[in-house]
């Protein structure tokens, strides 16, 4: 009977590590990616996203997430319509482009 016992807690405690491991790994990636420098400056994404645009001004650049990444969120202000640019802070790239009237 105790070798049973023994056995389930054992058992036990090998679907914990196998769930918990991975979760663990992937915490402490996502951290580290968190924790990496931005290779793009707030100036840099300003430009992209103008030039993504085709013109425009900007009203402000702030640091974002999304789609699993850090971006910066740049407002454009052209032909009467607030473009909200995503900017990928490692590689500079227009990760995501949203329109609004601007009244």
């Amino acid at each position: 009977m105790e070798n049973k016992i023994l056995n389930n807690s054992t058992k036990k405690r090998g679907r914990i590590k196998f769930v918990l491991i991975p979760f663990v790994l992937v915490l402490v990636a996502v951290a580290t990616f968190m924790l990496l420098p931005a290779n793009i400056s707030r100036q840099e994404a300003q430009e992209i996203a103008v030039s993504h645009i085709g013109g425009g001004r900007t009203n402000r650049a702030d640091r974002d997430f999304e789609r699993f990444q850090r971006v910066w969120y740049v407002e454009v202000f052209y032909e009467g319509f607030v473009h909200s640019v995503y900017v990928s802070m490692r590689t500079g790239e227009v990760v995501k482009v949203e329109m609004d009237r601007w009244d």
